[in-house]
């Protein structure tokens, strides 16, 4: 009873209540962001000490070599206790929370557009977990997409409570994500804009802007009572910019380009090839903390969040692996750095350890950036800033691997504090992000807004009832279509291999039978059943009605969004001949749209 009048009390009553739950996001996000931060500020410092280390950042690498000979209690910690961190997370994701390895951020836009902003609220608990035995023990990442995540699940938690619609509950979803992000980086407008536009390619979600600057601004309010008012980097040097630089501004668009495409392709194709590998998943974390503890060894820059290394690099302390101080061995330097931050990022988080990549493409922007800014203080006469480089380098690499420009330009400006470098920073960003408009590292993200679920209802029901299916559709999909004997562990297997988490059930007449929503099914229960041979039969809703080539596409909405599905049966006489998903409709609608808009 007492349970029921807290839940009537904070019932959300209108819109503009929503206001009111983005304080309460943001003052919650505030304490636990303050709390995780100084968790990992304290464990990073405590694994630390197995390891005296050392000026080995600004060695060569003949001397970094020799350093591991030279000293090899140290140098083992430094191989073994990223596959020990490693090992701790893939435990931790493996017993209480599947959805807790890798970014978070991918996980946090897909229930964004395709659950309801549904996501498990005690993920975030074993994420924030898992990231605190990856990174400090010197797996390579960010603390961004836990803390985002830490955030999402707080403004689902409140959602619930409020008993929030599904529009609300995606609202308070990027709410929190803001939350998140403004706290830890200190960034109140960054936060916000970037939850906003981090869930679209070509948009932004204009309906939770106002929320997620409500929360954004509370929770850095909240966090700044820990961490001060300092800016989340402290960069001096930076210079106006000169005209005469912009050739080299361009030509570090490009570098950033070219190596968000090789970040995004390596991570992509190194997590299929590791998924595919038939050993215990709790072990892969471990195998890739081996390799990242391997390659640190040498090039220990790349270790954990490279913050303490980007903030002396920044200040001017460059490393030169050849010994000569020439430019030309600055610039191959830095390169190298660039690139094995991605290979030790890849490792991290495509073996299954938790980290966010916001840190990484940072540290490899910047490290591009200062690589340039070498190159044009050579060939320049006049004083060039290689701070400026690294802070241009630093929103240009995130704006073009995740299709989001302006959060990764207001990011940078806050976090460094300074407006000087805006020209530069708004050139390059831009037009890295027009190089990179066909990548992007969240592969859940969709182009705007009219392709997205979550805006099914801002369709215009007089465009897309004139549209006949099987008008638009001369062929249906059947990748996703199986027989009411199949058992459970076998759909999950097929679901794993073509991405799809509804299934369309049919007998051995291919007459329709119902849908199979494996989102809905517990793990451990599917375990059993798998193990026991029980069909899917067992599990599918009954409920769901299919649609026929002669039905309007809007009937197939109706059925989308009244029912949680992500397809609808095609059913012709009495054969299911396919499906169509979701997208599709969108797809659909979109294209009808455009024609329409041409014609008039």
């Amino acid at each position: 009873m007492y349970k029921f009048r807290v839940k009537e009390i904070f019932n959300i009553k209108n819109q503009n209540s929503i206001f009111l739950y983005a304080v309460i996001v943001g003052v919650i996000a505030g304490v636990i962001s303050s709390i995780f931060a100084w968790l990992l500020h304290v464990l990073e410092y405590f694994y630390s000490s197995f390891h005296t280390h050392r000026a080995d950042e600004y060695l060569t690498l003949k001397e970094k070599v020799n350093y591991i000979f030279d000293h090899p209690t140290s140098s083992l910690a430094v191989l073994l206790l990223p596959a020990f961190g490693g090992l701790v997370a893939g435990l931790i994701v493996y017993l209480f929370s599947r959805d807790s390895k890798g970014t978070g951020t991918d996980e946090m836009i897909d229930a964004f557009h395709n659950k309801d902003g549904k996501i498990n609220t005690q993920t975030p608990i074993f994420k924030s977990l898992a990231t605190l035995f990856t990174l400090p023990t010197g797996g390579s990442g960010g603390k961004e997409g836990p803390i985002s995540y830490i955030g999402a699940g707080i403004g689902v938690w409140v959602a619930n409570i409020a008993k929030a619609g599904a529009r609300a509950r995606r609202t308070l979803l990027l709410a929190g994500t803001a939350a998140g992000l403004g706290a830890v980086f200190k960034t109140p407008l960054g936060g916000a804009l970037t939850a906003a536009e981090m869930v679209y390619k070509e948009d932004i979600e204009s309906d939770a802007l106002i929320p997620c600057f409500i929360s954004s601004v509370t929770a850095y309010l909240v966090y700044t009572i820990y961490a001060g008012t300092e800016p989340f980097l402290n960069v001096s040097g930076l210079s106006s910019f000169h005209f005469s630089e912009i050739i080299f501004y361009l030509i570090l668009g490009v570098l950033c380009f070219s190596f968000g495409f090789l970040f995004i392709k390596g991570f992509n194709d190194a997590k299929a090839f590791i998924k595919r590998i038939n050993i215990p998943p709790y072990i892969k974390p471990a195998i890739g903390g081996l390799l990242t503890g391997a390659i640190a060894l040498v090039i220990f820059e790349v270790a954990g969040t490279g913050s303490l290394f980007l903030e002396s690099a920044i200040h001017g302390r460059m490393p030169d692996f050849f010994g000569g101080g020439m430019w030309f061995e600055l610039l191959i330097s830095l390169l190298i750095i660039a690139f094995v931050k991605i290979v030790a990022t890849t490792l991290t988080i495509g073996s299954g350890g938790s980290a966010g990549i916001f840190g990484p493409s940072l540290f490899i922007g910047a490290m591009l950036g200062a690589a340039v800014g070498v190159t044009a203080k050579h060939f320049l006469h006049h004083d060039v800033s290689i701070a400026s480089f690294m802070v241009v380098g630093m929103g240009a690499f995130y704006s073009g691997v995740a299709n989001a420009p302006i959060a990764g330009i207001i990011m940078i400006v806050e976090m460094t504090g300074s407006y000087v470098l805006l020209p530069p920073l708004i050139i390059v960003s831009i037009f890295t992000f027009i190089l990179s408009k066909k990548i992007s590292f969240y592969k859940n993200q969709v182009d705007n807004r009219f392709k997205s679920p979550a805006h099914s209802w801002e369709m215009k029901n007089d465009i897309i009832g004139q549209i006949i299916i099987k008008d638009h559709f001369p062929e249906y999909r059947l990748l996703a279509v199986i027989k009411r004997n199949t058992t459970v562990i076998e759909a999950l297997n097929l679901a794993a291999e073509i991405h799809a988490s509804d299934f369309v059930v049919v007998n051995d007449q291919l007459k329709y039978q119902g849908i199979i929503s494996l989102r809905s099914v517990d793990y451990e229960i599917t375990k059993k059943l798998g193990e026991t041979k029980v069909p899917v039969s067992r599990f599918m809703d009954k409920s769901v009605p299919y649609v026929t080539p002669n039905d309007p596409l809007s009937k197939a909405l109706d059925v989308v969004m009244k029912f949680d599905v992500d397809k609808v049966a095609v059913v012709e006489g009495e054969i299911t001949v396919g499906y169509i998903r979701s997208k599709d409709i969108f797809d659909a609608y979109t294209q009808q749209l455009k024609q329409k808009k041409d014609n008039s």
